[in-house]
């Protein structure tokens, strides 16, 4: 007889583990009856690894916050590969995220980035194929721009919970990298207001990590004067995304969208998706 079942063991520094949170997010919702999203990868992970999942209990408007970003990445991502059935996609900070079993079409090649322990622990779960690559090392390297050329095809870069543990700097050289090494790419991320960021500690989020925010900006168009050719095509927050997908979610949800927004009068304004193109279309 088979003895009992031996589940994973995660340690993570104090960034990488802030994937465990999205990831919970996308299992608990597809576990739900009515869900706003399919991932049985993520059932999967969680049932695999030895973690405490159970303190994002405390934290619903979150969790909650996670699944609406993932809709959002994702719908940006399946729009892309329907108008360029080979494009590729980059997906840095991929962490535990499955987006290539969520949006691939069958054509499209993904290339997956993460820093080499999260990486190390990705690969546990996720393996390469053909149209599928994956890069341990660090988005302000060059390394992972090469591969990405190499690939070729229309791109799409997603920074998902990535860019607000950088300083300005390295967000402006990062972009610019991007722009002059792979122009007119597309490029959706995500961001904080700087308030977000100065109040970062009252953030139901980072009661569980003791990682630290750094990038904040509060009006991400402004981002087009960073570059010649840099343009926003959507820019959005929790409670359009709910909006957006109204059909799709249950009520429930998009009020609980639209509490995550009431906890300050700015809050509306704290945190955005956001889609550009950087350089010539």
């Amino acid at each position: 007889m088979n003895g009992p079942h031996v589940k994973l063991k995660v340690e993570l520094s104090k960034v990488q583990e802030t994937l465990l949170m999205p990831l919970c997010a996308r299992a608990r919702q597809s576990r739900t009856g009515r869900r706003l999203l399919r991932d049985d990868k993520a059932i999967e992970i969680v049932d695999s690894v030895d973690y405490d999942f159970s303190k994002f209990d405390r934290s619903p408007q979150t969790t909650i916050g996670c699944v609406l970003r993932t809709i959002q990445f994702d719908a940006w991502v399946r729009d892309f590969v329907a108008r360029h059935p080979e494009a590729t996609i980059v997906d840095v900070g991929a962490g535990l995220n499955s987006r290539f079993e969520r949006t691939d079409n069958g054509r499209a090649r993904y290339v997956e980035l993460d820093l080499p322990e999260a990486m190390a622990l990705r690969r546990r779960f996720f393996a390469e194929t053909k149209r599928r690559t994956q890069i341990a090392g660090n988005v302000l390297d060059d390394e992972w721009i090469s591969k990405v050329r190499e690939v070729g095809g229309p791109c799409l870069i997603v920074i998902e919970g990535v860019l607000m543990y950088l300083s300005e700097t390295q967000v402006r050289t990062l972009f610019a990298t991007i722009a002059r090494e792979l122009p007119g790419a597309y490029l959706g991320f995500d961001s904080l207001s700087r308030k977000a960021v100065a109040m970062q500690h009252r953030l139901a989020a980072m009661r569980h990590f003791d990682a630290t925010f750094d990038w904040g900006i509060d009006e991400v168009r402004q981002i087009e004067d960073w570059g010649p050719g840099y343009l926003c095509l959507d820019s959005v927050h929790l409670r359009h995304v709910a909006t957006r997908n109204r059909h799709a979610i249950p009520i429930h949800i998009q009020l609980a969208a639209m509490a995550v927004m009431r906890l300050r009068r700015s809050a509306v304004n704290d945190y955005w998706m956001t889609l550009f193109r950087l350089g010539p279309a």
